[in-house]
């Protein structure tokens, strides 16, 4: 089991119905904390009133106890692939290592509403009580899905008609110059290598983020924000 704290993060999990046990502090509630009792109640997730820990979050005075969220199959993304859809979007992520990375990309990724995010069994940050804490949440509510040869799940993808988007430096045009308005997997590698090379030959289009000084290098996560931000402004 991990733990999310916070009002915002506890209200996310139990939204996605992940919580097991909601811990909130003695003494009078606040209105903020009394609706996440309500909310916990409505699902039948079990309530404790005890100490929250300590640090600015648990500050907020609530807690829970979620259960980890599932990994999906390589079969269950091509069962969706193969679904009525209208505009998909997935996130790629090519060797992105670090768990709090991998959190907040999920972060990002649910707050832009992608239908799923893509990850390698090998080479890849677990999703580990790390980066579900990082993720705020979010982990709850985006499916994720890992494969066994990223490379071949592009080819996959773009059978099903999904363009492939791959961020890079070099050899690139602006992102913002990319017609993103049909079915998207967007794909960001680490922060150090980047994607890889055989990931690189799938993608339909490079593309690059436009800054005034792009050799100081975008955090992955910060850089993920910004290109589902603009598909989603595109859109």
């Amino acid at each position: 089991m991990s733990t999310v704290v916070g009002i915002h993060a506890v209200q996310l999990a139990l939204e996605a119905r992940a919580g097991v046990c909601l811990t909130v502090r003695e003494g009078k509630l606040n209105g903020r904390q009394q609706s996440l009792v309500e909310l916990a109640q409505s699902i039948g997730c079990r309530i404790k009133r005890g100490q929250v820990g300590r640090g600015e979050l648990a500050s907020q005075g609530v807690s829970l106890e979620i259960r980890p969220p599932a990994v999906r199959s390589e079969q269950e993304l091509k069962a969706q692939l193969a679904g009525e859809f209208a505009s998909q979007l997935y996130l790629v992520l090519d060797g992105v290592t670090d768990p709090r990375n991998f959190g907040a990309c999920l972060r990002s990724a649910a707050s832009f509403g992608v239908d799923g995010v893509i990850v390698a069994r090998d080479h890849s940050a677990p999703l580990n009580e790390a980066a579900i804490k990082t993720a705020s949440g979010a982990a709850s509510l985006v499916k994720i899905y890992q494969v066994v040869n990223l490379a071949r799940c592009l080819d996959t993808l773009k059978k099903h008609g999904v363009w492939v988007v791959g961020t890079v430096l070099e050899d690139s045009q602006p992102l913002t110059e990319i017609d993103l308005k049909g079915n998207i997997a967007l794909v960001v590698g680490a922060e150090e290598s980047g994607i890889r090379q055989k990931t690189r030959e799938r993608c339909d289009f490079l593309a690059a983020i436009p800054c005034p000084y792009p050799d100081l290098s975008l955090n992955v996560s910060v850089a993920t924000g910004i290109c589902l931000y603009e598909i989603n402004r595109q859109r």
